[in-house]
């Protein structure tokens, strides 16, 4: 299957928003330490999903071209 740059760009923020999920113990109080620790470490330098949308769409662009 091939996914569009839209499929892909919501797939990647569709990934942070999961792995905030994962470091939050009040929405997943049954994760254990050591994925929380290693999904806080993926998120520290992980934009925020206003800044990361732009860069992914403008990056797929240039790909397509």
């Amino acid at each position: 299957m091939i996914s569009n740059p839209q499929q892909q760009v919501a797939s990647v923020v569709a990934t942070r928003d999961f792995l905030l999920r994962l470091i939050n113990t009040k929405e997943t109080p049954r994760i254990p330490r050591e994925v929380r620790r290693e999904a806080r470490a993926l998120l520290r330098h992980f934009p925020i999903a206003d800044e990361l949308r732009p860069v992914l769409q403008k990056g797929l662009a240039k790909e397509s071209s």
